[in-house]
């Protein structure tokens, strides 16, 4: 739900305003048209002082179905795996460091968004 892209997005700002850090932009629910006409949704995108993305994908339901889609995103966007979460409040810890050192992208839970945005800023 939208709930978990707000929670994100001001996670992402309020550690931004911790660190002294502050994001160029941040938006949720942004629209990227590709040459080729597809279409994606970003949940959560921020844009750092020194011009890098962070993309937060919100999934609070099942997702495992959708990480192929998820990678080729991350790869089209040219997003390195660590400013590229997939957020979901359902993993534990072990979890999340498991699918993230299988996949190319990044996994978190509510606990582990802010120190690992923290690390990105």
């Amino acid at each position: 739900g939208s709930w978990l892209e707000w929670y994100a997005l001001m996670s992402s700002q309020e550690v931004a305003q911790a660190s002294s850090k502050p994001l160029l932009a941040s938006a949720r629910s942004t629209k990227v048209s590709f040459p080729n006409e597809d279409l994606h949704e970003l949940d959560v995108i921020c844009l750092t002082a020194d011009n890098q993305p962070i993309c937060i994908e919100c999934k609070s339901g099942e997702f495992r179905r959708d990480i192929e889609k998820y990678l080729r995103l991350r790869k089209r966007l040219d997003i390195p795996r660590q400013r590229f979460l997939i957020l979901s409040p359902e993993l534990t810890q072990e979890q999340a460091e498991g699918l993230s050192s299988m996949y190319e992208l990044s996994f978190v839970n509510l606990s582990t968004l802010k120190p690992h945005l923290k690390g990105l800023l």
